[in-house]
Formats: C-alpha cells, structure tokens, sequence
C-alpha cells in the first residue's frame, strides 16, 4: 500500500525547535521525528513512500537522500489540498501520515481493519482524557458517525490521531485545491456512512508544540532508561 507522510507543517507551535528546520526534523531523543515513521512504516513492511513537502522542503529532501518520493507544493494548500495533490495519481487506497506524531500503531491490522470492514475510508483513533486539543470523533460499532474538529466543550473521548487511510475516489470528487481533513473531509464522510475508526491503545504523541515535544523527549529518556537500548516508548 502507497503511504503519504505530510510533512509540509509550518511548525508555527514550535517557535524555538522548529524555527531553523522543518518540523518533522526535531528531534526526540537524537533522532529526527520523520525517522521515527520511516522505522514504524518499514517494520510492517510498508516501503512505498511519498512525503508531501512545502516548508524547507530543500531540507527534507537532503535528509531523504533519494531513498523516497516527494511532491512540493508551491503554496499552503491545507491538508486535504496536500493529500489530494499527492495522490492525483493513485487508483488503489492508500495511506496518509501526519509528519509530526511519534506513535507504535499496529499498521498491519489497521489495513487488515480497513479491508475487513469494507469502507471507503478509515481513520485511527484513540480514547483522549483531555479531547480540547483534537478533533474528536462518535464511533458506533466499526463505524464513524460523527467527526467534530476541535471543541473546548468535549472534554473526553475518541480522538483523531493522525493516520489514514483513503480510496482515491475521496479526493478525485473534490473540486476545490485548497481545503482541510479535519473541516471539509471527515465530517462529510461520517454523515455520509462511509468512515471507519480503529481504535489504538498503545502509544501515541504528537509533538505539534514545545510542551508536547519536552514531554516526547521525557517519554524517550524514561524508555530508554528502562530498556537500555533505543526504545519503542
């Protein structure tokens, strides 16, 4: 299965770590958060790689020194603009990662979940004591009915996490360029029956601000500490 990594973000939440680099190039304990998901995706022998670039793209493409494709768009164009872009050439599902999560989802059973529940669409999700800072989503059973982007009035509940998996169809329906996931896309594909949700229980972060990024450092040290060698958090 293809699988886009959008790693385009502007990393205005970062304003000390990602000032001079690319977001997706912070680091968390010595390695580079882009890493981290090339290591994820290669372990469920996932080696079909895009990244959807824009912000310092010249950067990550050095980093990647050849071993991936890459698309560069030439203006923000949110991120459904970028998944569509990247994918206009697709015509089986395919995968889509946000660049700035560090996570041990299990890649092989959310495809064998997606191919099982026989959606056109499916997103992975995980149950959030604190949901003010992600959008949240209403499962019934395999299905999602209600996708809600970022709400201070839901305090707890089952969160987008930030991994995808769309038929080409989604996006070939969309006339618009520049448009977001979370506003335009899932909340049309839960009224319309046609997305499912994973539910992960292992870990996951994003480190999308500087308190999220000392506290991924923190969660690597500790791993470390107790496993000696380089950890799975």
């Amino acid at each position: 299965m293809k699988v886009i990594i959008l790693a385009g973000g502007l990393g205005t939440r970062l304003p000390n770590s990602a000032r001079e680099i690319p977001k997706v190039l912070v680091k968390i304990g010595g390695k580079p958060v882009l890493q981290y998901q090339i290591d994820l995706l290669e372990k469920h022998h996932l080696t079909d790689l895009r990244f959807s670039l824009g912000f310092k793209a010249d950067q990550i493409i050095k980093y990647l020194n050849g071993r991936y494709e890459y698309v560069v768009e030439s203006e923000p164009l949110g991120t459904g603009g970028a998944v569509k872009f990247a994918s206009q050439d697709l015509t089986q599902p395919f995968m889509v990662l946000q660049g700035d999560l560090v996570s041990d989802f299990n890649l092989t059973d959310f495809i064998n979940f997606y191919q099982r529940v026989g959606l056109s669409n499916a997103i992975i999700v995980k149950f959030h004591q604190d949901l003010r800072d992600y959008g949240s989503v209403v499962l019934e059973g395999d299905k999602i009915i209600k996708f809600l982007e970022k709400s201070p009035e839901i305090k707890s509940g089952f969160g987008n996490v930030g991994c995808f998996i769309f038929s080409p169809e989604t996006f070939s329906q969309i006339k618009e360029n520049k448009f977001s996931l979370e506003y335009d896309v899932f909340p049309k594909l839960a009224a319309e029956g046609k997305l499912a949700g994973y539910v992960h229980q292992g870990y996951w972060i994003d480190m999308g601000t500087e308190e999220r990024l000392k506290q991924a450092n923190e969660n690597f040290k500790k791993a470390s500490e107790k496993n000696k060698n380089e950890p799975n958090f």
